[in-house]
């Protein structure tokens, strides 16, 4: 008895401390390997806080992103994105080296000299802390604030020096141009680059390096020679370094970023790290992803669970991130500098990808944050001419496709972040959808809009890439912002642009039930399978033609009716796509992220809680191989996150959310200052939904709205072994003579 009760309290208090410091739950190196599905989350594990500027994590000898198979680095940059497909950033590298450098560090190979092997085992990375000991000898220890980071280096004993090398001349993309000045302990200097998907982007980052220990000698380099004298230099193959007396054996750094002057730079860090202890700055940081993390408590289900849950928590919390410095100056998209007053800026959308899910976790769970992230959005069109697409800092690279903005926008403000300039975001969205030459810098803001006003839709031979695609993303977008528009009270404005999201009809094919792509001669292209990808981006018709979340009660009707629907749907979740083709179902993908919920529209609903659920179980887990595809800046794990609780923001811009079973018996929400707990006993064994109840009334559809949910205080769900097969009432579907 003495022993089970001792069994007991330790269980309790492993639980307990996992509770309060819900970091420890926290696997940065999920999604740092290639998947089963032959895709990498591209996620790093180098230290940062939520939504800061400063990501500091090393980078790899060749290629774009961390992978966890290659043991060898370049040096350790300040600049960082999570989960793009393309790499971005990962500028002024920091490389400890036990020599002085003795020729420029070659551009386009990595010798031993300017790289250094590592062991995973000898790696350590948490929320806001990296360490790792390199074959060097040399052991590293990284942790962050906002703007800042604090650096111990630690050297082993005999070498003839200890040197800093700050290499400006490599980045993720290319360099366009970088400056360095060493005075004494403190280095400042810019790099200048952009080529996002060597797309036409540009941005200036300003840096500050400040040793706590004196250098004994100092110098800079560019692409001919080392200067052991110089103290400044400038140009696309610049940097310079810290030589240290070798009984200098324990190095102490602190840098700070800014993308609007180097004096911002030191402001930035003289303001969040004044003082020189790390442990303190790691504490703060660890601090600052525990409350972070705590806005979702969850109880029970395994550790595997909780570590994949709260890593997919903490991913989706990373980004967007804060662009503007301490003193509220930020570099506004007209190249200008400005203030932020009373709200912070944020810069680094993956707008394709994050306004499915993930901005609507955001406005949940952190409206004020939320709220600014869209007036920044708001703000950015103001500068720059249009609302972006997918910006890099302040500028735009029209990554993908779609106007993402309006859904980014129009979500935020139905789940409760309202605190930004509604009636200018109103303004913004109606002028990009309306006006084909609106421009957001050098990209327009929706390419082929004129086609698709004229006739419904976006043919092949527009020059567009993937028509079918951005046709159907226009079409969203307008649904969002009539969403947006009706909720201002704008009623002729809410009329037109729901009547223009009903366009879909123009590339739905009556024959083969599918959304297909028209050629210039507006009829549909020719030898038709439902997995070629003509006329789509990333995807094929099988994908694309489920992407109308908002009017699915009419796309059922139009494939045949609930049981066509789901013979179709059992078909498509039979196996998983993956880039090499088949017409699957592909959660690496944003077009299907809501798939899986079309069954609670077609009255099938057990299905959807058995495919979430089996998606989960298949294809995500706490191993560096345990993310499907791209992250892209937090929005596959945001689909973990509500995919775990039970619930999904199916209909981009609308303020509710479908359900499934969830995996975890209890989750406690923090929503803004509201908490709402969600019930579930018997998860995650018990797969099925007997019933739902609210406060403990019971709910008879497949919908909860935001306005019930932030004023309840219980959701419960009653879970079962066995099937289910009550349909149910169908969840709202949205378009003339749908709603």
């Amino acid at each position: 008895m003495k022993n089970r009760l001792t069994l007991f309290l330790l269980l309790f208090c492993s639980v307990a401390a996992a509770q309060s410091d819900l970091a420890s739950n926290v696997d940065p190196w999920i999604g740092t390997q290639t998947s089963s599905q032959h895709d990498t989350g591209n996620t790093l594990p180098g230290a940062t806080r939520p939504f800061g500027m400063l990501y500091w994590s090393p980078d790899p000898v060749s290629g774009q992103f961390y992978r966890y198979d290659q043991t060898t680095t370049r040096g350790f940059s300040l600049t960082h994105l999570s989960g793009p497909g393309c790499g971005v950033y990962g500028d002024v590298p920091l490389m400890p080296m036990l020599d002085v450098p003795r020729e420029p560090p070659p551009v386009r190979s990595h010798p031993a000299a300017y790289s250094a092997k590592f062991r995973h085992e000898d790696e350590v990375a948490q929320p806001g802390y990296y360490s790792v000991k390199l074959d060097s000898g040399i052991e590293i220890q990284l942790a962050a604030d906002v703007h800042s980071g604090i650096a111990e280096i630690r050297f082993p004993a005999g070498a003839d020096a200890h040197t800093l090398l700050i290499d400006l001349s490599r980045n993720l993309t290319h360099v366009n141009d970088a400056q360095i000045a060493i005075e004494g302990r403190r280095v400042t200097g810019s790099v200048t680059s952009g080529g996002f998907c060597s797309l036409e982007n540009h941005y200036r980052v300003y840096f500050v390096i400040e040793a706590e220990e004196a250098p004994r000698s100092a110098g800079t380099f560019d692409e001919m020679r080392i200067h052991p004298s110089a103290r400044s230099a400038s140009g696309p193959r610049t940097g310079g370094y810290l030589a240290f007396d070798p009984g200098t054996r324990v190095l102490h750094l602190k840098v700070g970023l800014s993308f609007v002057s180097a004096a911002n730079a030191e402001a930035n860090l003289d303001s969040e790290i004044p003082g020189w202890s790390l442990d303190k700055v790691r504490n703060e940081a660890r601090a600052a992803w525990n409350e972070a993390l705590g806005h979702i408590v969850v109880s029970g289900g395994t550790e595997p669970r909780r570590k994949t849950f709260y890593t997919a928590l903490y991913h989706s919390l990373l980004h967007p991130t804060v662009f503007s410095d301490v003193n509220g100056e930020y570099l506004g998209f007209d190249g200008q500098v400005h203030a932020a007053h009373d709200r912070k800026h944020y810069a680094n959308f993956s707008g394709w990808d994050i306004y499915r899910s993930q901005v609507q976790l955001l406005a949940m769970l952190m409206p004020d944050v939320a709220s600014d992230i869209a007036q920044s959005l708001v703000t950015d069109a103001d500068q720059g001419g249009g609302l972006p697409i997918w910006p890099v800092a302040n500028d735009e690279s029209s990554c993908m496709v779609g106007d993402p903005s309006d859904g980014i926008l129009a979500s935020i403000y139905a789940f409760g972040a309202r605190n930004f300039d509604t009636k200018a975001a109103l303004r913004a969205m109606m002028r990009g959808a309306d006006d084909p030459n609106i421009h957001i810098r050098l990209y327009p803001e929706r390419p082929g809009l004129a086609e698709y006003l004229a006739r419904g839709y976006i043919d092949e031979g527009a020059g567009i890439n993937g028509s079918a695609s951005v046709t159907l993303e226009d079409e969203n977008a307008d649904f969002t912002i009539a969403q947006f528009a009706a909720s201002l009270g704008e009623t002729a404005a809410a009329q037109k642009y729901l009547a223009r999201s009903d366009k879909w009809r123009k590339l739905f094919d009556p024959e083969t039930k599918y959304i297909r792509a028209r050629g210039a001669n507006g009829e549909f292209l020719p030898d038709f399978k439902a997995d070629k990808i003509d006329g789509f981006v990333e995807g094929n018709a099988a994908q694309y033609t489920w992407m109308l979340s908002y009017n699915l009660k009419d796309l059922i009707a139009a494939v045949g009716g609930p049981e066509a629907a789901r013979k179709r749907l059992d078909d498509y979740f039979s196996h998983y796509g993956t880039w090499y083709g088949g017409p699957y179902f592909f959660i690496a993908n944003e077009p299907s992220f809501g798939n899986p919920w079309i069954y609670n529209w077609s009255g099938h609903p057990w299905r959807t809680q058995e495919v979430v659920r089996k998606t989960l179980d298949d294809l995500f887990a706490p191993t560096p191989d345990g993310e499907p595809g791209n992250d892209d800046l937090g929005a596959t794990s945001s689909w973990v996150v509500f995919a775990s609780l039970g619930l999904y923001p199916e209909i981009p811009g609308v303020g509710g959310l479908t359900v499934n079973s969830p995996v975890f018996p209890q989750a406690e929400l923090k929503l803004g200052t509201h908490r709402l707990l969600i019930h579930a006993p018997g998860a995650p064994d018990k797969l099925y939904i007997k019933s739902l109840t609210v406060d403990g009334k019971r709910v008879q559809d497949w919908w909860l709205t935001w306005d019930m949910l932030r004023r309840v205080n219980e959701v419960t769900f009653a879970l079962s072994d066995d099937v289910d097969r009550n349909p149910g009432t169908a969840p709202p579907s949205y378009g003339p003579g749908s709603q």
